[in-house]
């Protein structure tokens, strides 16, 4: 618990810094994780025996997040985002047919046997690591050159809401754990024993609330317009925890990896952010703009 609770400190101390550089390092910091992730995706398949090919899936997973890195430092503000979504669907379209063709070369050239199994791992692995990992960086350019008053300070709308979705996520992870631990006793999905139907609700209902909460304070949306990103955080967040754990379940193993000491791999630590971003993105442009 300790280890935990020490590597959770340094870990919201290092992100609050890199989210409020912004930037670069916040670039930088997002690619290197999907990397990292996607590695560790890899390392879990080959535990089963699987190939996830580094050319038509990794490579496309740098190209993807080092896009959204290089239209947040560069091009923020000055072109129209959906180019970047319309590069983000070009390179998935063309990596997903090298795949293709990479799986037929092994398949005719190699023997590989589990051709089918290693093309559909390596997709996955690409759209897993690679486009919801852009969509991190894509939150954080929201707004373009709108900015929001702390009182204290003003930081820009897109920080502003990123932060929200942090919070939010983190008070359902960290209300469903210790409710789960303290008065737990009804297991929520067999896919995670450990989890509880008490702790579930109770991270529900937190995560709620501190969405709500500030994006009425903060984002200036009324109570009724903050309700419904405040359901999808609270719904994709044990969303993207429980299909991660569904992976790891598959390929037989504890954790996604061992860089966060007591915590796991990048994959433990951001599964839940990795289906909240993209659908906080869409329901919020949807409330801002109608699209």
């Amino acid at each position: 618990m300790l280890t935990r609770i020490i590597t959770g400190v340094i870990g919201i101390s290092a992100a609050a810094f890199i989210i409020t550089k912004g930037g670069e390092l916040f670039s930088i910091a997002v690619l290197a994780l999907s990397i990292i992730g996607w590695y560790e995706f890899k390392q879990l398949a080959a535990c089963k025996g699987y190939n996830v090919y580094y050319m038509t899936s990794g490579l496309p997973v740098v190209l993807m997040t080092a896009s959204a890195g290089i239209y947040y430092v560069y091009f923020f503000g000055r072109s129209d985002i959906t180019n970047l979504f319309s590069w983000l669907l070009m390179v998935a379209v063309i990596f997903f047919l090298l795949a293709m063709l990479e799986a037929l070369i092994r398949y005719c050239c190699c023997n590989e046997e589990k051709w089918l199994a290693n093309t559909a791992l390596s997709v996955f692995g690409m759209l897993y690591c690679g486009i919801l990992f852009s969509y991190i960086i894509i939150l954080r350019t929201f707004g373009e050159n709108q900015s929001v008053d702390l009182g204290f300070t003003t930081i820009d709308y897109g920080e502003t809401l990123l932060w929200v979705v942090l919070l939010g996520t983190w008070a359902s992870d960290t209300f469903a754990y210790f409710f789960g631990r303290a008065i737990g006793k009804h297991p929520f999905c067999r896919v995670s024993p450990k989890k509880t139907l008490e702790g579930a609700g109770a991270g529900f209902i937190s995560s709620i609330m501190v969405v709500l909460m500030l994006m009425h304070a903060f984002l200036s949306m009324s109570w009724y317009q903050a309700v419904i990103p405040s359901l999808c955080v609270a719904v994709f967040a044990p969303l993207g925890d429980l299909v991660e754990s569904i992976v790891k379940r598959s390929f037989g193993a504890k954790d996604s990896g061992k860089i966060f000491p007591g915590h796991g791999g990048v994959l433990d630590r951001f599964d839940s952010l990795l289906f909240v971003a993209p659908v906080t993105y869409y329901v919020v442009r949807i409330i801002v703009y109608g699209f």
